[in-house]
């Protein structure tokens, strides 16, 4: 449980239960509306679309572009969202609940309470993205990228970062002592104030390359 005070999505008691083609509906109307949509294929959709007070559950998403995606009050449980371009996005209270999100690519997007909760994000692309209340719980993000991102109340809690990129990144108050941080790309610069174990310590500064006898 991150400590960090995260809005959860707002989804309404009685949300309709999808029954058309989604592809349709998102290709067509390019928005979607306190629906919630389960055990469905999303695939060759590629568009600037609107989500809104939506729950998806054991949906998979298939060579779907979505870049300046509009998403709020959305939940993903048990979804595949792999490989998909969720660039430039504006993503606000969403929560991804044990999906899989390998090599998916955030980058640029605007991130306000959103949770990654055991899923898992390797290689996954965040670059320059700006997170606000941003929680990753119990996540993979190995290899994943966070260039020059900035963050304001974002926490990770028991991931594993290891060969995550962090340059020119400032992690002032981020503590990662109950993750795993080997082999991080960065200067150096960006771990002042950051939060670490006396063991992470030892990991810290060999990435940096000093010898200690």
């Amino acid at each position: 449980m991150v400590k960090a005070k995260i809005d959860k999505p707002n989804l309404s008691k009685e949300l309709v239960d999808f029954s058309e083609s989604i592809n349709e509906v998102l290709i067509n109307e390019r928005e979607l509306t306190d629906s919630f949509v389960s055990g469905d294929l999303v695939e060759d959709v590629e568009e600037r679309i609107e989500i809104r007070g939506t729950y998806f559950k054991n949906v998979v998403f298939s060579n779907c572009v979505f870049r300046n995606i509009d998403l709020l009050d959305v939940k993903f449980e048990n979804c595949d969202l792999s490989n998909i371009d969720f660039s430039d996005g504006s993503i606000h209270r969403v929560e991804f609940d044990n999906c899989k999100l390998t090599g998916s690519n955030f980058g640029e997007s605007n991130m306000q309470n959103v949770l990654f909760n055991e899923s898992v994000l390797r290689y996954g692309d965040m670059a320059y993205c700006k997170m606000k209340d941003v929680g990753f719980v119990n996540c993979n993000l190995e290899g994943a990228t966070f260039l020059e991102s900035k963050f304001k109340n974002l926490e990770f809690k028991e991931c594993k970062l290891n060969e995550a990129d962090f340059m020119n990144t400032d992690l002032n108050g981020i503590d990662f002592r109950d993750s795993e941080i080997s082999a991080l790309n960065l200067t150096g610069k960006e771990l002042k104030g950051a939060i670490i174990s006396p063991s992470q310590a030892m990991e810290i500064v060999g990435l940096l390359g000093v010898v200690v006898k």
